[in-house]
């Protein structure tokens, strides 16, 4: 229990198998573009941001144990990832920064906190703060691997790929140039994340439902975020401080 939940506020992050309907358009895609032309595209209609909330609720699912919580999101561009979990009443915290995850629930009274690469043994994938920040905000997960991609067409769809050094990406475009889907395998880990809604806020896309699964060697987690409430460029505090008295989790 302790880990799933860990896990699972970890990868508010990463994470989606279960492939959604892509995000309706009212328009058809433009074959004739080349490449440079779509890629340019994405990079005007991107998140830019300084600071954006959201509420809504999470699932998560790891070893046939599924849990649902509410949740409110924080999120302030290269600083850090607030969370802050409820069923009823709040029961967990999490903060995400450029260094470390920090964690503690108050049912246990426990917390653990854990750098990139112990989270890496952990979950046995990968994980940095700009994936996290990436994943949440429906922006490329390698914007470099982006630039040197193959683009082809499906009939609602760009689809840009690229493999260097066993690393495969995978983006999927609608013809807005809003990112359906993304996706990562380097051999020992898959990642997949799917953006089943957006919502429009002051002429920008933020994600309002997203599927991620993330499989390693051993270990497959699936979280689904469904956003009810969104903030752009908001004011907010992040508070986050472990209580004194709580107990250490000792993670494996």
């Amino acid at each position: 229990m302790k880990k799933l939940v860990l896990v699972g506020i970890g990868l508010l992050l990463f994470i989606g198998c279960k492939s959604l309907n892509p995000v309706a358009t009212t328009s058809d895609i433009d074959t004739s573009l080349r490449t440079r032309a779509v890629q340019q595209q994405i990079e005007d209609k991107v998140l830019r941001f300084e600071s954006l909330q959201w509420r809504g609720q999470a699932s998560l699912e790891q070893k046939r144990k599924r849990q649902k919580v509410s949740v409110t999101l924080r999120l302030k561009q290269g600083v850090g990832i607030w969370i802050n979990g409820s069923v009823i009443v709040p029961f967990a915290r999490v903060f995400i920064t450029p260094k470390q995850l920090q964690f503690y629930e108050k049912i246990n009274r426990q917390y653990a906190k854990v750098d990139f690469i112990q989270l890496k043994k952990l979950l046995g994938a990968r994980v940095d703060y700009e994936i996290i920040e990436n994943i949440i905000t429906a922006r490329p997960l390698n914007k470099h691997s982006l630039k040197r991609a193959k683009l082809t067409f499906t009939q609602n769809s760009y689809v840009l790929s690229s493999r260097k050094r066993g690393v495969s990406l995978i983006w999927t475009y609608d013809s807005a140039f809003r990112l359906i889907s993304q996706q990562l395998s380097d051999g020992e880990t898959f990642v997949r994340v799917d953006y089943d809604s957006y919502q429009r806020i002051d002429n920008q896309w933020i994600p309002e439902q997203l599927n991620a699964s993330l499989s390693g060697v051993d270990k497959t987690v699936k979280l689904r975020l469904q956003f009810k409430q969104m903030q752009l460029n908001g004011k907010f505090k992040m508070p986050f401080e472990i209580p004194k008295d709580y107990t250490k989790i000792k993670l494996h």
